[in-house]
């Protein structure tokens, strides 16, 4: 064996040794002067023939003779008292041996399981279970990213199985398409008809840029109006937070102020009005039917009619402690029947709501809580042509990303674009889960996250079958492929067969009545 070349993150060797004819990609090497062990990683392998002297009797000189591995690695991490660690202090010298890791040496130097572990699955190419610290893994934020179909829902439902499992735990779910729905330990909050959700706990502003579309800077004399209306209906209103108000009466005082005249000061000296005082049109009189026809409709469209059942300030405090509250492990916040902009803006007043209460507690009664932002890359996306609202929630969640664990308070996004995602979110995780990934942008966003020695490794994820994942982070000591166990109970989010649903069934579907609905709708 010659060492070749020795950098930060790679390691090359060149060996003709017989231990090293059955070396695979992916295989784990360890490269020792002695004194320090390197864990490195196969990614490239390089097989040639021996260079010998060219003769009649080259091919006998070649019998027995075995050929010459180029192998390429990527440094890992190091072995330090016997255990093996993500961070490299010193580095070997050139005068090193390099040795194919056994399943007995991986299995010794990984830390062994403790009460703050649980088990996601096994090392597909070792015999050992696949531990994850539960304290790294939830006292820092953490995301999980992979193609449709590559089973992340299922790998975040064994993840809160787990967790609800071994712990009086405190998640709250944003759960886009009621994936999550059925578990036994989660208390299901379907927002919609069974869960209303008033207009005015979306606060005003919200209600105004996201519920009527209203561009503040376009829009100066309508948001005079409305601003006019809300303080009539609303005296101790605060525009940003979610005070309660009638929205039939805020409705009314647009109309009135539609049709307002007012008194010029001036009286009728002579003729039928003598005496009476001279008016004239308000300042938006016949200057808010737009609007005002836009808030009838909605008030009138039963999509929205959850928004607009009449409950009480304390309303507020009775969703907060269920949201909150420790009856059960997991909340679920089910929006899949909700429509897909209001859903977007439920996750991010909750947010802030959240937020906000774990900001004005003491610390010594602060009860950890994490958010699981299912598809956040639809509500937490780059920072590109962002509207001043979603810019807002935006930035909610960039908060809770930079501050947000003093708190106790993080993060677990899930999404199949990782390019999509917000980069400040994605910069302070400290644990990747990453399973199937084709696209080109998501691999290479994900690789500008990732330490210099594990960024190589997620080419390999374009191989990967469902349930196939890498972890990478505080809370798995080794970044490598793992086979994810499925959950006892299991999401809803199967993948359906076409091709057998199309060959076996025979169901005549009166698509009409559907029309119909949605028309109603």
């Amino acid at each position: 064996m010659k060492l070749i070349k020795m950098q930060p993150d790679r390691v090359q060797i060149k060996s003709n040794d017989k231990d090293f004819e059955k070396c695979h990609l992916n295989d784990l090497i360890k490269i020792s002067d002695g004194v320090i062990c390197l864990v490195t990683m196969v990614v490239s392998l390089t097989d040639t023939d021996p260079e010998l002297p060219i003769g009649d009797d080259m091919f006998l000189e070649q019998i027995g003779i075995p050929s010459v591995k180029n192998i390429e690695c990527s440094i890992i991490g190091s072995i330090v008292k016997g255990k093996f660690t993500n961070s490299i202090d010193k580095y070997p010298t050139t005068d090193v041996t390099a040795e194919i890791m056994t399943d007995k040496e991986f299995e010794e130097m990984l830390t062994k399981e403790d009460s703050s572990s649980f088990k996601l699955g096994n090392y597909a190419n070792y015999d050992c279970s696949a531990m994850i610290d539960g304290n790294k893994f939830y006292q820092r934020h953490s995301c999980i990213v992979g193609n449709t179909g590559s089973g992340k829902s299922e790998t975040v439902t064994k993840i809160m199985e787990e967790t609800a499992k071994n712990t009086n735990c405190n998640i709250v779910v944003f759960d886009i398409h009621g994936e999550y729905s059925r578990l036994s330990y989660v208390d299901n909050i379907k927002v919609g008809k069974e869960f209303p959700f008033p207009v005015w706990m979306l606060g005003f502003s919200n209600m105004v840029s996201n519920i009527l579309k209203i561009k503040e800077e376009s829009a100066t004399v309508v948001m005079s109006a409305l601003r006019k209306a809300y303080k009539l209906c609303c005296e101790n209103g605060n525009e940003g937070k979610p005070v309660y108000y009638d929205f039939k009466k805020l409705l009314s005082a647009m109309n009135a102020l539609n049709n307002e005249y007012v008194g010029t000061g001036e009286f009728y000296a002579s003729g039928a009005k003598a005496g009476q005082e001279k008016r004239v049109k308000g300042d938006f009189n016949g200057k808010l039917a737009s609007i005002i026809n836009i808030m009838e409709n909605v008030y009138n469209d039963k999509r929205f009619g959850f928004l607009f059942v009449d409950e009480t300030q304390s309303y507020l405090n009775e969703v907060m402690d269920r949201i909150m509250g420790d009856d059960k492990k997991v909340k679920n916040i089910d929006l899949s029947e909700v429509p897909h902009d209001i859903a977007i803006l439920i996750i991010g007043v909750i947010t802030k709501l959240i937020y906000s209460i774990q900001l004005m507690q003491k610390s010594e009664e602060i009860v950890p809580i994490t958010l699981v932002c299912d598809e956040a890359h639809v509500y937490i996306p780059v920072d590109f042509q962002l509207s001043a609202s979603q810019r807002r929630m935006v930035e909610i969640f960039e908060d809770i990303a930079k501050e947000g664990r003093k708190f106790g308070i993080t993060l677990f996004v899930a999404s199949q674009r990782p390019s999509e995602l917000n980069r400040t979110i994605m910069a302070q995780c400290a644990n990747y889960i990453v399973m199937k990934l084709n696209n080109e942008n998501d691999k290479t966003m994900m690789k500008g996250v990732m330490a210099d020695g594990s960024s190589g490794v997620i080419e390999t994820t374009t191989m990967f079958f469902p349930g196939d994942a890498l972890v990478i982070g505080d809370s798995i000591p080794i970044p490598l492929k793992v086979h994810v166990d499925l959950a006892e109970e299991r999401p809803c989010s199967k993948t359906i067969n076409f091709w057998d649903e199309w060959k076996e069934r025979c169901i005549s579907v009166q698509y009409g009545k559907y029309v119909e609905d949605y028309l109603k709708d």
